[in-house]
């Protein structure tokens, strides 16, 4: 019994360290640049593939791959939901800040930095999909709705919305920051 026991776990030790490259790179497709993130969603897809080994053993490896793809997203999504929705007559400068709610997120101040029409330009400089699921969830729409109107999934819609706020913190981030340098130069 020790030695099938054995044998389980390493079979599960090689399953999960020949699939955690493939996940981390459909995290990082999911969660941009935030190397933590991508971490933390392979790691809690692996979990559940172990708390699940003794059902995926018997699977084929193609099953066993598409299982844990379909995993990540919905852990990624199971994320994004829990995430407070911004029901907002829009975004301006006032609420702006609200995007961006992790730990290294800059500070509301930094926000004061801009304009409404630098906020207004960086969100028309986002592709077309990425900007109109920016601009109808910062309307209140939830992603079911804007799905229905883009004509997309309602996953889609997550990755889309999450890929567009890792944009737009990029760009007004870089903006705010220059200007903060010039101001105090």
């Amino acid at each position: 019994m020790s030695e099938e026991i054995d044998r389980s776990d390493m079979e599960y030790a090689v399953f999960a360290v020949r699939h955690q490259p493939i996940l981390l790179v459909v995290a990082r497709n999911l969660c941009g640049r935030n190397a933590s993130d991508c971490e933390g969603l392979v790691h809690d897809v692996l979990l559940r593939a172990l708390l699940k080994w003794d059902m995926l053993q018997s699977w084929s490896e193609p099953e066993r791959r598409a299982w844990l793809v379909r995993s990540l997203h919905t852990v990624f999504m199971d994320q994004c939901r829990r995430q407070k929705p911004e029901a907002s007559a829009g975004i301006t400068l006032d609420n702006v800040h609200k995007l961006f709610e992790e730990p290294d997120a800059p500070a509301p101040e930094l926000w004061e930095r801009l304009s409404e029409t630098e906020l207004r330009e960086a969100i028309t400089a986002l592709p077309y999909t990425l900007r109109r699921t920016f601009e109808m969830h910062s309307e209140g729409l939830r992603h079911a709705e804007i799905g229905r109107l883009l004509g997309a999934p309602e996953a889609t819609v997550g990755t889309w919305l999450f890929h567009a706020r890792i944009r737009l913190r990029e760009h007004l981030r870089d903006l705010a920051e220059r200007r903060r340098k010039q101001s105090s130069g």
